[in-house]
């Protein structure tokens, strides 16, 4: 906008003037004095020699400084970040593609395999005990394909594909051949031959499609194992797909329940542990308790709001099927022995705050369920328990759904059993968090890899990748270099921004002014 000043043509517009135009009185007084003086100052042409080179220098200062300085900035970020840059290795060190969480830990699961051991011989070998199975000699399947999955990561996908299409000249022949060529190149045709080769194992009806890459004699020999762990497998399916009416004795199924174990390891259901529990600790205030049907068992706190959840009775923060799910997990593992001490009690202190049993056997005994009638048709009763309880502004629930999500997630990538048997060795309730992302990221592989690493293996999905740190002091002094290039940039959109009338009422203005009437003079 232009400004108006009102004054006289005839004469210079005084301080008053430039206020009427909008500046403060400050401003008006430095701008009436800056224009007084510049109008009082003589030309360069009119100056001496000495006055007219100082004058020069001043206003090389004023209007080259910010100038320079920017360049004087940039020039030293380029220079210390040259610097930086040769200490971290040059460009192919940060420009290059940094490995994803998937290739990680897969660097990670390859670097595990014992020293002084060759991978693939490693693999056959774990595959081997896997078959052995426990103490009864059965075939650990869900064991085996964990491992048989895992081969891959073991042995190195580059080795199983240059293998495959090495032919009689040797992988190493062929490799030197490949990296001849340009790198994507030699990248796409092993892509090729490693999928190409899965896909024959799932033709072949190998589960897992990556038992293709072990030998002929342990395929056979995984065929023949399958009998037996199918029957229990299946029986184990049809409970886990919400059959509850039936039972399952988890000892059946090979590995499953740890060796160490001797009490009953028999799975009822959700709504039949409710009935059996609630029996054991209110007999006296429920309906149907005396019924021999329902098998004896001592009170149990952990048990009893386990089976509370498991049976659809409290409503959380998350869907019903979840919670039911992550409760028959807890519940399987602790039968099956795979439940540490540590992570048992954490986990009863939070289900003592969300579900206390008190809760559960009034809101039983306000129903008038008929504890027997529950036992013998668990689904029919279920349908009056479902969301009787809601939970969800308790002490501790949130604590609570998010440990039930966790281990339904678990129980999704992987499988009922599995998700049972990876619970152990977890001592503290985040622990499952990060066993939930361990499964999230490798699925059926996780049992092996738990095996291979053991409590190393959660820490998986913690680590960062790696990043180059270079010279400590260039990195610091390229940094401070772009802040102070940035600072003149800064500086200059301000100034560009700011109004002309303002930038001619600045104290800078007045300085310049007064320099330039100092060197060059007054006029006569």
């Amino acid at each position: 906008m232009a400004e108006t000043v009102h004054a006289e043509p005839s004469k210079r517009p005084d301080a008053d003037a430039y206020r009427r135009a909008g500046l403060t009185a400050r401003e008006a007084a430095r701008r009436e004095r800056a224009e007084r003086w510049r109008a009082g100052t003589q030309s360069p042409w009119e100056a001496s020699p000495a006055g007219l080179a100082v004058w020069l220098l001043w206003r090389a200062v004023l209007k080259g400084f910010q100038p320079l300085w920017l360049l004087a900035s940039l020039l030293l970020a380029g220079w210390f970040g040259l610097q930086w840059l040769a200490s971290v290795g040059g460009v192919s060190a940060v420009a290059g593609p940094q490995p994803g969480e998937a290739e990680r830990v897969r660097a990670a699961i390859a670097a595990a395999v014992p020293a002084g051991i060759d991978a693939r011989d490693f693999w056959t070998d774990r595959l081997e005990a896997a078959l052995d199975g426990d103490r009864r000699r059965r075939p650990d399947i869900d064991r085996f394909r964990a491992w048989a999955a895992l081969g891959p990561d073991l042995i190195g996908r580059e080795r199983l594909a240059l293998e495959a299409l090495a032919g009689p000249v040797g992988p190493r022949a062929l490799d030197a051949r490949l990296r001849a060529g340009p790198p994507q190149v030699r990248e796409a045709r092993l892509s090729q031959a490693f999928h190409a080769r899965l896909a024959e194992g799932e033709a072949g009806g190998l589960v897992p499609p990556e038992l293709v890459f072990a030998g002929d004699a342990l395929q056979q020999r995984y065929a023949r194992s399958q009998f037996e762990w199918s029957v229990a497998q299946t029986s184990a399916a049809a409970f886990f797909r919400g059959r509850r009416g039936g039972e399952f004795e988890m000892r059946s199924l090979s590995g499953l329940v740890a060796e160490d174990v001797a009490g009953p390891t028999r799975l009822y259901g959700g709504v039949r542990h409710l009935a059996m529990q609630a029996c054991a600790h209110a007999a006296d205030r429920l309906s149907g308790c005396e019924a021999r049907i329902i098998p004896g068992e001592r009170p149990d706190g952990l048990r009893y709001g386990l089976a509370a959840l498991e049976s659809g009775l409290v409503q959380l923060h998350i869907p019903s099927s979840a919670v039911r799910t992550g409760a028959e997990v807890l519940q399987g593992a602790r039968l099956a022995g795979r439940l540490t001490p540590a992570l048992e009690a954490e986990i009863a202190a939070v289900l003592e705050t969300a579900l206390p049993a008190e809760t559960v056997t009034a809101r039983l005994a306000g129903t008038g369920a008929r504890m027997d009638i529950a036992f013998a048709a668990p689904d029919r009763a279920e349908q009056d328990l479902v969301d009787a309880i809601d939970r969800r502004t308790a002490d501790g629930a949130v604590a609570l759904s998010e440990l039930l999500r966790d281990l339904a997630r678990i129980r999704d990538d992987t499988s009922p059993a599995v998700a049972m048997r990876l619970v152990a060795g977890l001592d503290r309730i985040g622990d499952v968090q990060r066993l939930r992302q361990l499964a999230g990221l490798l699925g059926e592989r996780t049992l092996a890899v738990r095996e291979l690493m053991g409590a190393d293996a959660l820490a998986l999905v913690e680590r960062e990748p790696e990043q180059p740190a270079g010279d400590p002091i260039a990195q610091r002094n390229a940094m401070l270099a772009l802040i102070s290039a940035g600072l003149v940039l800064l500086l200059t959109l301000i100034r560009l921004m700011t109004p002309a009338p303002i930038r001619r009422a600045s104290r800078l203005s007045l300085a310049d002014a007064w320099i330039s009437r100092l060197t060059l003079g007054r006029k006569t």
